[in-house]
C-alpha cells in the first residue's frame, strides 16, 4: 500500500477582505507486484474551498498560488485546485519494462455553487453568482502512456475527455472537451 496526504491553510487579508481558505489532497494506492503488468489501483480525493458568499468580506476561495502540474486534476487541464471536490479513481499498468499505461476517472463538483470553476492557471472558466447553475461540473475519462527508449529519451501520448455536467451545461455551451497530446523527452 502507499498513501499521500497534502493539506494547506490560507489566512490573512486582501484589501478589506479577510482570507479563510484551505485545500487537501489524499491518495491511497495498492500495487499488485506479483501480478502480470504490476497493476496499481488508487483512490484519490482533491478538495479546495470556494467562496460561499462573495459579499461577506471573507475570501473563501483557495488560491493554488502556482499553476498545477499537468495531470494532477485530470489531463485535460480544465480544472484547477480552487473551489473543487474531485474524487478520482485510477489504474497504472506496466505491460513491459519500458512501457507504462495509466487511466482514470474524475468526477468534478464545485465546493461552493456561488463561486466559479477555475482552470489550472487559476482563470475563471464559468461562474454562477447566485448558485442556480448547480454544483456538478462533469466527469473526465483519461488514458495515457509513456515508453522509455533509453535513459534519456522517452515518448508519451494521452487522451482525455471531459463530459460536461449540470454546471457547465447551464453556464457555457455545454460541449464536451477532448484533449489529445504526444510528448518527446530528451534529457541532455
Amino acid at each position: 500500500f502507499d498513501y499521500n496526504i497534502e493539506m494547506a491553510k490560507q489566512y490573512g487579508s486582501f484589501g478589506l477582505d479577510t482570507i479563510d481558505a484551505w485545500a487537501g489532497h489524499w491518495v491511497l494506492g495498492k500495487q499488485f507486484s506479483s501480478a502480470r503488468w504490476k497493476p496499481r489501483l488508487f483512490l484519490e480525493y482533491n478538495y479546495a474551498s470556494g467562496d460561499a458568499d462573495p459579499n461577506d468580506g471573507t475570501r473563501g476561495t483557495f488560491d493554488q498560488l502556482y499553476p498545477t502540474a499537468h495531470g494532477k486534476y485530470g489531463i485535460v487541464d480544465q480544472v484547477g485546485w480552487r473551489n473543487i471536490h474531485n474524487p478520482h479513481i485510477g489504474l497504472d499498468l506496466r505491460p513491459a519494462k519500458k512501457l507504462s499505461i495509466n487511466g482514470g476517472f474524475h468526477d468534478y463538483w464545485l465546493a461552493s455553487a456561488r463561486d466559479g470553476l477555475y482552470n489550472t492557471s487559476s482563470s475563471v472558466i464559468a461562474r454562477s453568482p447566485d448558485g442556480s447553475a448547480g454544483r456538478h461540473v462533469g466527469e473526465e475519462l483519461e488514458v495515457y502512456g509513456l515508453y522509455s527508449v533509453s535513459k534519456t529519451i522517452s515518448f508519451g501520448a494521452g487522451y482525455g475527455q471531459l463530459f460536461t455536467g449540470e454546471f457547465l451545461n447551464r453556464t457555457t455551451r455545454g460541449h464536451d472537451y477532448h484533449y489529445a497530446y504526444t510528448t518527446l523527452t530528451w534529457l541532455l
